[in-house]
């Protein structure tokens, strides 16, 4: 399987007049290195400009393998009357005798598609616009290539046909393997199987961020050799590093497959579980895939957040959470943004997107969040790779039609206010966490208990449950415990009461209460193009079951 550099050297073997390249900041030096290096094994020279040196380096490739950057007396730079002077190589590199290839640093911002609406700025890109197309007439089999280098390769459209675009893709598992086999970084007693473990842990990263990682983790925890050795601690600590680095990268949470607890919603359930088996062999070999996406739609706090944590832990993949609203606080980078976050989740490959809060990106019914939407999705009706998108909306009317038609999200469920029985059980749950009666199913109460419990938070949401009983145990707790206590004696077991619960019920107003109409709004809404994620009640808390006449 070729990577990615197998890529740009085919570009390069082919003397286009420009390349433009798209590689991360962390990448610019093994970018470097292996141009500089190619063009030396070619018999080609190879040079630097960028705006800060406003000078031309030549790379070259030491026995060791290290880059070096030499002076390149050729190019003397202007002196700086106009703004157009800070770009003159261009011009140089038009009229050079010599042959090789040039990588120019830092203009991609002047020839992009939205440009600022200044005059100066206008007039400096469009200069620049002409000297490059003016580059790809003169070098044309001249054996000299510009590579233009930057984080984000954007062109404006009229010369995107004239230049192609070489876009740094995030390593596989095969080109992990050998950079880090030949890194000397780890033991070289490992079998295939520990390379695959470590470079399973490494995936979404980039071949510098992984060596990276593993130096650090050898630096802080001083790993002997013997320690390197263990395969199995290595990849457990480098998908730890890994988690940090992609949250802090692509402002995203990144969770393994977490073990929550979840009451209700039995019917969603049972389709995750159903996607979980079209990961396998066995469904590609019938052309069956995981649905395209998964829309929760309902009013706040019925669990949606909640629900795709339990979808990660049931299908056993990783869950990527993302607030879809802040991408418009990214302004012109929104789309690159994205971009790169659908690139990360192709990679990863079995992996769970989850947009949290989708509808409120489209609040403002702007140009962004259109061009975002039909970002998004083109990607889901071209990908190829197994990753299930999520999508929570609490309001459906302000999705763009084109978002909920037949062929986008594939299911579309309901996630309702919670019935009596579901309450009993998130109750049970949240109590559980404080109250060891409620421990392995444990219950203390009665039925008659269990049902003014009930009847007192009808309408209340899984979220107004948990603080209700949060709120209750904290009270409980400070009226059993004296202020500043301090003992190394067992304390007393917390229990909680049905007063308790009651009290903090009285002190709550939930949201379907307060906001009745809005609430009702969003639910009959739902009701028209969504599946129930619950099936009716058949506990003995259920509406039915209640005799009226007791």
């Amino acid at each position: 399987m070729k990577s990615s550099f197998d890529c740009l050297e085919e570009l390069l073997s082919n003397n286009h007049p420009i390349i433009a390249c798209e590689s991360p900041l962390q990448e610019r030096h093994r970018l470097l290195v292996h141009i500089a290096a190619y063009c030396q094994k070619n018999s080609k020279n190879s040079y630097i400009w960028n705006l800060n040196e406003s000078s031309i380096k030549e790379l070259a490739v030491n026995v060791q393998g290290s880059l070096v950057l030499r002076e390149f007396n050729d190019y003397q730079p202007v002196t700086k009357r106009n703004k157009e002077d800070y770009f003159q190589v261009l011009n140089f590199w038009k009229e050079y005798s010599g042959k090789g290839i040039l990588i120019l640093e830092n203009i991609f911002y002047w020839i992009q598609e939205k440009t600022p609406k200044t005059t100066d700025f206008f007039l400096i890109s469009e200069w620049m616009k002409s000297s490059l197309i003016h580059l790809i007439v003169n070098n044309e089999d001249s054996g000299k290539t510009t590579i233009i280098l930057g984080p984000n390769a954007d062109i404006t459209s009229e010369m995107a046909a004239l230049i192609p675009l070489w876009t740094q893709e995030l390593p596989d598992t095969q080109e992990i393997i050998d950079n880090l086999s030949t890194s000397k970084i780890l033991s070289s007693t490992y079998t295939d199987q520990d390379w695959l473990e470590i470079a399973k842990s490494s995936a979404g990263l980039y071949i510098s961020d992984i060596i990276s990682c593993l130096k650090d983790i050898k630096k802080t925890h001083h790993l002997e050799n013997s320690y390197l050795e263990n395969s199995k601690e290595i990849a457990k600590r480098m998908l730890s590093k890994k988690i940090q680095l992609l949250n802090r990268l692509y402002d995203i949470e990144f969770l393994p497959p977490p073990k929550v607890p979840l009451g209700g919603l039995e019917l969603m359930q049972q389709s995750f579980k159903k996607f979980k088996r079209l990961l396998t062999p066995y469904a590609k070999q019938y052309n069956l895939r995981v649905p395209k996406g998964i829309m929760l739609v309902g009013p706040p706090g019925t669990g949606k957040s909640h629900s795709a944590k339990a979808c990660s832990q049931n299908m056993g993949i990783p869950l990527i959470i993302v607030d879809w609203s802040n991408f418009r606080s990214f302004g012109n980078q929104a789309e690159s943004k994205l971009k790169r976050l659908l690139r990360l989740a192709d990679r990863l490959n079995q992996v769970i997107l989850y947009f949290d809060d989708f509808d409120k990106g489209f609040a403002g019914d702007d140009d962004l969040a259109k061009r975002l939407a039909s970002q998004l999705l083109t990607w889901m009706q071209e990908r190829t790779s197994d990753v299930v998108v999520i999508a929570s909306v609490n309001r459906m009317e302000w999705l763009p039609p084109e978002l909920t038609r037949a062929g986008r999200f594939d299911y579309l469920f309901k996630v309702d206010l919670p019935n009596n029985g579901e309450r009993h059980t998130i109750f049970k749950l949240h109590a559980a966490r404080f109250d060891k009666r409620f421990h392995q199913g444990g219950d203390p109460w009665s039925e008659d208990e269990w049902r003014r419990i009930l009847k007192a938070t009808n309408r209340c949401v899984g979220a107004e449950i948990q603080t209700i009983v949060e709120r209750a145990a904290a009270t409980i707790f400070c009226d059993m415990t004296a202020e500043d206590t301090h003992t190394e004696s067992e304390l007393p077991s917390l229990e909680l009461t049905i007063e308790a619960l009651l009290e903090e019920r009285r002190q709550i107003h939930p949201l379907a209460i307060r906001e009745a109409d809005r609430v009702e709004s969003m639910r009959n809404k739902a009701d028209q193009q969504a599946l129930p994620s619950s099936p009716r009640d058949e506990s003995k808390f259920a509406v039915g079951n209640i005799d009226i006449f007791s």
